[in-house]
């Protein structure tokens, strides 16, 4: 057994309101230099870091703090969440970075596997021992047979009280892709039927798109 001390052992291990990841992401860069010093030029709202958590933040339970940056009206900064090689949603969609989080959070809360690629963990802030793991979906290469391969659903019951799901019906351009893969998934498996007398399931029936596939 090695004699060395963990980081983890200098200091409180326990999660502090200045290294809570949430004051890193929704503060404006002035604030959080002053609450984290050179940190906040790397881990910023726009971060890679940042849309990762706040994603998997959100696809835990819809908040406050969620619907606050949902309404980031700002279209500079590219979605870098996205697994690799996947189309950038600000670019190719002309989503704002509030929109994007709606789609990354899509993308973990309705995920039920992934494929061609294998989830990776890293400490949101690495310079600091009780900052939370960010799992991002690696490829060895990030070349086009690399793509990772998502399967998406979601439970009949509780669709309705999705509030993420509001918000992509409202604006479907948010998670199109997601609303496809959700159907064929579902419809493969046998339980897009499930679906009909939900808010999902009158979208699935009338849109042109969908009842070319078949409808519900």
């Amino acid at each position: 057994m090695s004699a060395y001390a963990n980081i983890s052992s200098f200091g409180s291990n326990a999660q502090s309101a200045v290294n809570d990841p949430i004051t890193y992401c929704m503060t404006n860069n002035l604030d959080s230099r002053f609450m984290h010093g050179g940190q906040s030029d790397t881990l910023g709202t726009y971060s890679k870091s940042c849309q990762a958590y706040m994603g998997q933040y959100c696809a835990k339970g819809w908040d406050d703090f969620c619907e606050i940056a949902s309404n980031n009206q700002n279209t500079y900064w590219p979605n870098n969440a996205q697994p690799c090689n996947q189309p950038s949603d600000t670019a190719c969609k002309g989503l704002t970075s509030g929109e994007y989080l709606v789609h990354n959070t899509a993308m973990e809360k309705y995920l039920v596997k992934m494929g061609n690629c294998v989830a990776k963990f890293e400490p949101f802030d690495p310079t600091v021992a009780s900052s939370p793991m960010v799992k991002y979906y690696r490829n060895d290469g990030c070349s086009y047979s690399g793509r990772c391969v998502p399967e998406y659903g979601v439970d009949a019951k509780e669709i309705d009280k999705d509030p993420v799901m509001d918000k992509i019906l409202a604006r479907p351009v948010i998670a199109f892709d997601i609303l496809v893969n959700i159907y064929n998934s579902m419809k493969r498996k046998g339980n897009l039927g499930g679906l009909k007398n939900t808010k999902l399931g009158r979208y699935y029936s009338i849109n042109p798109y969908f009842k070319n596939l078949g409808g519900i």
